[in-house]
């Protein structure tokens, strides 16, 4: 079972979805970057993804913000995302890496306005729809072994 979000995370994550989407390119951009740079073994589950892959990702992010309490309605994006995880292999210890770029990137773009408060919320919440993603995947990845 996934531990739910701090109610303190949601109103941070709601108050800043408009700051998140309006830079969410840029900050999807500069996570993959950042990632390459710093893991480029990465490049792999990449390998078959389209150019445009960091808008899809920019799109997630976005979505998530804007409904971080209904989580219901993007049932059909995750599945669809952790399906692609599940192809390509990703585990779940590939999260705390892409965690960490995306992070990193969201402090780097968004400058002065990235304060702690903010950054914190966005790990919690990170680490939240990453736990949700990983829960779809495990019951994937037990009936690909069956």
């Amino acid at each position: 079972m996934v531990k739910p979000l701090s109610q303190k995370t949601i109103q941070i994550i709601k108050n800043t979805a408009e700051l998140i989407t309006t830079n969410d390119t840029l900050i999807t951009k500069k996570m993959y970057s950042i990632l390459f740079q710093k893991y480029p073994h990465f490049k792999i589950f990449f390998k078959d993804a389209p150019e445009n892959q960091y808008m899809k990702l920019a799109d997630a992010l976005s979505s998530y913000a804007v409904n971080v309490e209904k989580l219901h309605i993007l049932r059909p994006a995750l599945s669809s995302i952790a399906k692609e995880h599940v192809r390509v292999s990703i585990k779940p210890s590939h999260y705390p890496i892409i965690g960490m770029a995306l992070i990193q990137a969201i402090e780097e773009v968004l400058g002065d306005s990235a304060s702690l408060e903010l950054i914190d919320a966005w790990r919690e919440a990170y680490k939240h729809i990453g736990d949700v993603l990983i829960e779809i995947e495990k019951e994937m990845y037990e009936l690909q072994e069956r």
